[in-house]
């Protein structure tokens, strides 16, 4: 398979390797490792959901926020949970403030960008302020 090339004589493209998990670290230290906002929002996604995160036998589990410099791309307030499967598989979730959960960066950073797209102000010049007030 590998080195081998297509009908069309081209190299077939490998897949990415996805980053490896944040490794040495326990759910424990991971929880003590947030900060005050990471923890509340744990709180709220732990309250939202019926087991706590590293409760499901098998997988080993940790929580990070943007202190941690792999996060630091998160806004204050987000949290990520790595969880590694039995067979060694990586998923990562994300939590905003609120508790509701997203599956991917790609679908952080959208929110992201919405959330910038719609913080425009608007500029309302000394002339346009006198005349809405009389």
């Amino acid at each position: 398979m590998e080195g081998e090339t297509s009908r069309s004589g081209q190299q077939p493209q490998k897949r990415p390797k996805q980053r490896r998990a944040s490794t040495g670290i326990s759910y424990e230290n991971s929880v003590m490792n947030l900060s005050m906002e990471g923890r509340e929002t744990l709180r709220v996604k732990t309250r939202k959901s019926k087991r706590s995160l590293n409760s499901i036998p098998g997988n080993s589990c940790a929580v990070f926020d943007n202190a941690w410099p792999d996060y630091n791309w998160l806004q204050t307030g987000w949290i990520v949970e790595e969880r590694v499967k039995p067979h060694n598989r990586l998923y990562r979730y994300y939590y905003n403030p609120l508790g509701q959960m997203y599956n991917t960066r790609y679908a952080v950073e959208r929110i992201y960008a919405d959330i910038k797209k719609d913080r425009g102000i608007n500029v309302i010049h000394d002339e346009e302020l006198s005349t809405l007030a009389t």
